[in-house]
């Protein structure tokens, strides 16, 4: 049997009828929608060697198999950009990395970096003033917004509708980045948070003119109606969450904490989670509820046995978090170096050993859990689209990413007489890439659309009508370069 190592999205070429007790991948591939009997059109197409299922109307649905665990699903370091050589604090960026290998480019001490559902890496390089990207096949990196200027004196740019490469940004530490390739850049320096569409044009989303304080933490509701991020500093060296509306344009306080903050990233029951770095604990936040300490003991040092409970463990300047759709969470300590995950009972397992200083970059090919230190000063989380988790690392300038071996969890599909795709997500916030084709060869799938699940809410995507016959379709897990 040969498979077409796609998640979510059933293509294969084979020589017998698949066994579906055993498909451990799931999805729908629509054939040009002739108004045929499914079983009936499967059947035709398997004689000519060509397995598809197809739903039309009625849906279909393959159950997957059992999830593997977050310990045993991430396995293999690899690097994505970064050649960690230049630790200066100014700008390494320059124009002859445009276009070049991702790994060949020196970064200039980036903060923060995400994905989209076409499988890009985007990265926020504070220092070059830039927001850089890596191709999904991890071949080339260039630049999608900013000018790389470091002149004394910076103006500033239109806040109205400019594209992204023309625009000024300052010391830009805080990225989200959308399904379709859009993203928002925090812009500490200019106190603004910018969006730049999937095309490549920028606008001011807002101006925030008490500042970001130490800035970083950015984070959006999928249809970016809510934007939380860090604000300013204020008396008693406290600093306040903010969360900025697009309904209205106005900003509210979530809460005021203590200690330079980090991170922040969203959980799947909607409550906001804020790494506080100097205070060397994590919070977490719900309308309407005090702040809820949920790791770190407030001490720099102390526990840091595996499997301890987290709040029993010593985060030392705990600044990434990222959120897994099952609730579970990791953390990147500053100082402390290392990568820790927070199962569902609290507990905090150490997960990437690495050390708090330098700019190491080793273990590359190997297994994550191979003795040794892997990194060093991680400061910026994120669960890529495909589930692989990505680290921004050190002053040197590093992107590192440890595959997710795993399937995503399998949406219940269906599409309409209306050529309408619908799906119920198992999880939240898991990107879906839709493809269409003339043929069957894997080169001429072109992309049309990215879908990203709420919590377990149904999704819709209308397929285009100009498209409704002759032509293959399916819906896929992003690959990201270099992974599994």
């Amino acid at each position: 049997m040969g498979w077409d190592s796609i998640p979510f999205g059933l293509f294969f070429d084979l020589d017998q009828w698949p066994d579906f007790g055993q498909i451990h991948h799931s999805g729908i591939l629509v054939v040009d929608l002739l108004l045929m009997d499914c079983l009936f059109f499967a059947k035709v197409v398997y004689l000519m060697k060509r397995f598809l299922l197809v739903s039309y109307g009625l849906g279909m649905w393959v159950t997957s198999a059992e999830p593997l665990s977050v310990q045993d699903r991430y396995r293999t370091l690899r690097t994505i950009a970064g050649k960690g050589e230049d630790g200066t604090r100014n700008s390494s960026w320059q124009t002859a990395f445009e276009g070049g290998n991702p790994r060949d480019a020196e970064l200039s001490r980036p903060h923060d970096c995400g994905t989209d559902a076409m499988g890009r890496v985007y990265i926020a390089d504070k220092d070059s003033n830039g927001i850089l990207r890596v191709s999904a096949d991890g071949s080339e990196i260039r630049t999608v917004a900013g000018t790389h200027d470091n002149s004394p004196v910076i103006p500033d740019s239109p806040d109205t509708p400019t594209p992204a490469t023309e625009v000024n940004l300052l010391d830009p530490n805080g990225l989200h980045v959308f399904a379709d390739g859009s993203f928002l850049i925090l812009d500490l320096g200019k106190s603004k948070v910018r969006k730049v569409n999937a095309e490549g044009i920028c606008e001011t989303l807002f101006t925030y003119s008490a500042g970001f304080g130490n800035g970083r933490g950015l984070v959006a509701t999928p249809d970016c109606q809510s934007v939380y991020f860090c604000g300013e500093t204020i008396i008693g060296g406290l600093q306040r969450v903010k969360r900025w509306s697009a309904v209205d344009g106005l900003f509210e306080t979530l809460a005021e904490l203590p200690g330079s903050f980090g991170n922040i990233d969203l959980a799947p029951d909607g409550s906001l989670l804020v790494t506080c770095r100097q205070a060397h604990q994590v919070y977490r936040l719900r309308d309407g509820v005090d702040p809820e300490v949920i790791a770190g003991t407030g001490n720099a040092s102390g526990n840091t046995v595996s499997g301890s409970p987290a709040l029993t463990v010593a985060l030392e300047e705990v600044r990434g978090v990222a959120v897994l759709s099952d609730g579970s969470y990791f953390l990147a300590t500053h100082k402390g170096g290392d990568v820790w995950w927070v199962d569902l009972d609290g507990n905090a397992h150490l997960f990437l050993q690495g050390r708090g200083s330098g700019d190491e970059q080793g273990g590359d090919g190997q297994d994550r859990t191979t003795p040794g230190d892997k990194i060093s000063e991680p400061r910026g989380l994120h669960v890529a689209t495909n589930g692989d988790l990505l680290i921004t690392t050190n002053d040197s300038g590093l992107i590192r990413a440890i595959s997710n071996i795993d399937d995503r969890a399998v949406p219940e599909v269906s599409l309409s007489p209306d050529l309408s795709i619908n799906w119920q997500a198992e999880g939240w916030r898991q990107t879906f890439l839709i493809e269409t084709s003339p043929n069957l060869a894997e080169t001429v799938w072109t992309s049309v659309g990215a879908i990203t699940s709420t919590a377990g809410g149904l999704q819709n995507f209308n397929l285009e009508p100009s498209s409704k016959r002759k032509q293959f379709w399916r819906i896929r897990v992003p690959r990201l370069a270099g992974g599994e």
